[in-house]
């Protein structure tokens, strides 16, 4: 029996239906094999933490208000500069070459100021009991939320805050000072890294920590490259239309 017209229409709808379906599965997969990370949000494997934030942890008004919780009052600084430096340039390129390349892809070598789109969340003697930390540095990408750079200070005995980070990342690389008092403990987990600081000072001993989320950074860069590219084409458009 032949069949009806309307029936070989409705069938090579379906056909035609399910062929477009398979070509925009496929032409998707391509899409996000080409997108940039930053274009993906991407999700980096997780390394150190400080309050329970992480490499991929957003900046929000719920994790300020928690964060103010803890340490109390807090001053915000937007578009700045970004320094990764560890004591002075030349010890920190002997010992962190990698931080030491990163540091000048933000920074001008000649000490020009250059601003990043950035947050600095900056808690200065924090006043809650029980606080170990006399200053707390959090940065963060206005771009991704996602934090950058964590630098605390603090004076709490060394072997409370070294016992802590051994139990929870293993056993560090020790670099000490060349004045005999000073010493650094480095951890690396997946790209990032985590440096404390036992620096000799007047006397006494502050403690320094710092939290690098390299990956972070590097998608940071990334972003800051497509931006430049963009502004650059759009000059060179507006130059060409004006005249």
């Amino acid at each position: 029996m032949e069949m009806s017209k309307s029936k070989k229409f409705l069938y090579t709808a379906i056909i035609l239906l399910a062929l477009l379906s398979v070509l925009f599965v496929f032409d998707e997969i391509d899409n996000n094999r080409h997108k940039k990370p930053e274009d993906l949000k991407a999700l980096y494997p997780e390394s150190f933490t400080f309050f329970d934030l992480g490499a991929n942890a957003e900046l929000s008004d719920g994790i300020t208000k928690r964060l103010s919780g803890e340490l109390g009052s807090y001053a915000v600084e937007k578009m700045t500069t970004l320094d990764l430096i560890i004591r002075d340039r030349v010890f920190f390129n002997k010992y962190f070459p990698k931080l030491f390349e990163l540091h000048y892809k933000f920074n001008d070598e000649t000490g020009a100021r250059i601003e990043h789109n950035i947050t600095n969340l900056v808690f200065r003697y924090p006043q809650k009991e029980n606080t170990a930390f006399d200053n707390v540095k959090l940065v963060f990408s206005n771009y991704s939320k996602k934090p950058l750079l964590f630098s605390i200070i603090s004076r709490k005995r060394e072997a409370d805050i070294t016992d802590t980070l051994k139990d929870k990342y293993g056993e560090p690389a020790v670099i000490n000072w060349d004045d005999a008092k000073s010493l650094s403990l480095l951890w690396e987990k997946s790209g990032d890294y985590l440096v404390f600081s036992k620096i000799s000072e007047r006397g006494a001993f502050k403690y320094s920590i710092m939290i690098y989320f390299v990956n972070n950074m590097e998608n940071l860069l990334r972003i800051e490259q497509n931006e430049s590219k963009k502004n650059e084409e759009e000059r060179k458009k507006a130059g060409k239309t004006a005249f």
